[in-house]
């Protein structure tokens, strides 16, 4: 079975980590799982010491996309073949976990794709989510439903080989963009769409920030024996 490890960006999620690392380690054990604590203000880093995970803190925070960077980054570092990304809002279910790592037979990149339609999902999301996915769709060719979604699988020659130095919201529309480029596998699953009355913390300028790295995204050459830029 290849080795699985779970990269969990947390702030100030010291109420849901609790639980969600429980439920994590149902199907990978708490050595494999690494929280990062991006600057939190609660007891998120404590939280995570107590359940016996690698902990991974910034004095300050640095954004989403630094604390999923160094996240995979480290278990690059310790030879992971796989490596899952999750919220800490309790907003993806651990419970289907298994379900990416048996889509990651198939492809390089495994998205978790939620129901994305008005009923299930808040109007702001919605609109937010579909643009930004059709862009990403028209630009690399690869249909992609649910961009947004940070419940996602990499097999690990994706991030040796992807470099991006985005540090928030976009950090994933640039990894997602340039795999596609360099024509990695990608694929979806779906996965439940939960909605646990969570702050939405993206804001307009994590919107510029994408459009931002979605133009930036025609300058890109990928080699193979080299990292891209």
């Amino acid at each position: 079975m290849p080795k699985t490890a779970v990269v969990v960006p947390a702030y100030n999620a010291a109420n849901t980590l609790g639980d969600l690392v429980t439920r994590i380690s149902r199907n990978v054990r708490e050595e494999n799982i690494f929280v990062v604590d991006d600057g939190s203000s609660d007891r998120t880093e404590f939280v995570a010491r107590e359940k016996g995970v690698w902990v991974l803190r910034h004095a300050s925070r640095r954004g989403k996309g630094s604390a999923l960077g160094d996240g995979t980054r480290k278990a690059l570092e310790l030879e992971y073949d796989l490596i899952i990304t999750i919220d800490s809002d309790l907003q993806h279910d651990p419970d289907e976990i298994p379900v990416f790592i048996t889509a990651s037979e198939h492809f390089d990149v495994v998205v978790g794709e939620r129901s994305v339609s008005t009923s299930q999902m808040p109007v702001h999301r919605f609109l937010s989510n579909s643009i930004t996915s059709g862009m990403i769709t028209l630009r690399t060719g690869v249909k992609i439903k649910d961009s947004q979604c940070g419940y996602r699988l990499y097999r690990a020659e994706v991030l040796r080989s992807i470099n991006s130095k985005a540090t928030h919201f976009d950090y994933e529309s640039d990894i997602l963009i340039k795999s596609a480029l360099a024509g990695f596998r990608i694929g979806s699953v779906p996965i439940r769409t939960i909605y646990n009355n969570s702050f939405s913390s993206m804001r307009f300028v994590d919107v510029a920030r994408f459009v931002r790295v979605f133009l930036k995204s025609y300058t890109f050459r990928y080699d193979k024996d080299k990292s891209s830029r």
